[in-house]
């Protein structure tokens, strides 16, 4: 037998196998939208919550203050993780304009705690395994492809999923509030990988607010 032959075939299948899953997966990318309860002009709705941390979290505790309230899919996604490291990073501008980022997503508080210190992350997670607070917000996306948030490899500093499964998640949405808790942009993408960068957030903010106003 030539086993050279029997290695290359091997090789390939697991190729195309591989790229097949690959295929399959960034066929779900879209996001079903449409759904949203809030918009632009109107004042932010009330919820309750759990912080990372274990302990009770209201949105009285955020009264006058400027917030960028932040919907993820969950620790286990990649997208998700980068973009809140982003978050993280781009504290100098957030902290000039007094923006307060919370985010949130179907995540127990125990996943929302390792997400932290995984991510090293300095940011409010909120937790919402119910879908309860996603869901009065119209940004659920039912069936979406997804994964238990434990279930992740770290590959070059970003969650990758070891295996799939279709879940309800949060469409990643972004909603910037002022202080008087008047909703003045949002963001959704058809497509669960796009999200804003650095350059749009700012101009966001820019449009939103003055420095010190």
């Amino acid at each position: 037998m030539d086993w050279s032959f029997v290695f290359v075939a091997i090789m390939a299948s697991f190729s195309i196998l591989l790229g097949g899953k690959f295929i399959w997966v960034f066929s779900q990318k879209d996001t079903p939208l449409g759904d949203i309860r809030v918009a632009i002009g109107e004042t932010f709705p009330h919820f309750e919550s759990i912080t990372y941390k274990n302990e009770k979290f209201s949105t009285a505790d955020l009264k006058n203050q400027r917030v960028l309230l932040k919907f993820y899919r969950g620790a286990c996604c990649p997208y998700c993780s980068a973009e809140l490291k982003m978050f993280d990073e781009m504290k100098p501008i957030l902290d000039q304009y007094g923006i307060k980022v919370v985010a949130l997503s179907g995540d127990t508080a125990e996943q929302a705690k390792a997400h932290i210190k995984r991510d090293n992350l300095d940011l409010l997670l909120l937790s919402d395994p119910e879908l309860k607070v996603v869901r009065q917000y119209g940004v659920e996306h039912h069936k979406a492809l997804g994964a238990d948030s434990s279930k992740t490899k770290t590959v070059l500093g970003l969650p990758f999923p070891t295996s799939f499964e279709y879940k309800s998640m949060s469409i990643p949405t972004s909603i910037l509030i002022d202080e008087h808790g008047v909703i003045q942009w949002i963001d959704q993408s058809e497509d669960y990988r796009l999200r804003a960068s650095e350059e749009r957030l700012t101009q966001a903010l820019r449009n939103a607010f003055t420095i010190n106003k």
